[in-house]
C-alpha cells in the first residue's frame, strides 16, 4: 500500500506541476498542420522491463489562439503502474484543466484521483480534487 500512496502523491505533485506550468502547457502547437492538430508521442523503457514510460499529447486549434490539449502519461515501475490524463482548454476568457490519475501496485491496490481547475476572466471559479482508494 505504501507504493500506491507514493503513486498518488506523485499524482498530486504532477497536478501541482501542471497547474504551475500552465503557461508552458498553454503554448499553442509549433506546427498545427492543415488540420489544426499537433501530435507528440514519446516512449522510454529499460531493457530489463523494470521501468517504462509512454507519453502522448494531442493539441487541437479552435480558431485564432484557442485550443485544447489532451495528454496521457503511462508509467510502469516493476509491477506498479500509474496512468495520468489531463485536458487543458483555453478559450477567450476561460481556461480549464481537468486531470485523472490512477495508480495500482503489485498487490492490485488501486487509487484514483480526479481534479478540476477553472479560471474565468483571471479569477479561479472552480478548484476541486477527489481521491478514491
Amino acid at each position: 500500500m505504501k507504493r500506491i500512496a507514493r503513486l498518488i502523491l506523485a499524482s498530486g505533485a504532477g497536478l501541482t506541476l501542471t497547474l504551475t506550468a500552465t503557461p508552458a502547457m498553454a503554448a499553442p502547437p509549433p506546427d498545427p498542420g492543415s488540420k489544426g492538430t499537433y501530435v507528440e508521442r514519446v516512449e522510454y523503457s529499460e531493457p530489463d522491463g523494470s521501468f517504462s514510460i509512454e507519453y502522448h499529447t494531442v493539441t487541437r486549434q479552435h480558431g485564432d489562439g484557442y485550443y485544447t490539449t489532451n495528454s496521457r502519461d503511462q508509467t510502469t515501475l516493476g509491477e506498479s503502474s500509474f496512468d495520468y490524463k489531463t485536458q487543458y482548454t483555453e478559450l477567450e476568457n476561460v481556461t480549464k484543466l481537468t486531470s485523472q490519475s490512477t495508480g495500482a501496485n503489485q498487490d492490485g491496490d488501486m487509487c484514483r484521483t480526479s481534479s478540476q481547475h477553472v479560471t474565468a476572466n483571471g479569477e479561479t471559479r472552480r478548484q476541486s480534487s477527489r481521491t478514491i482508494c
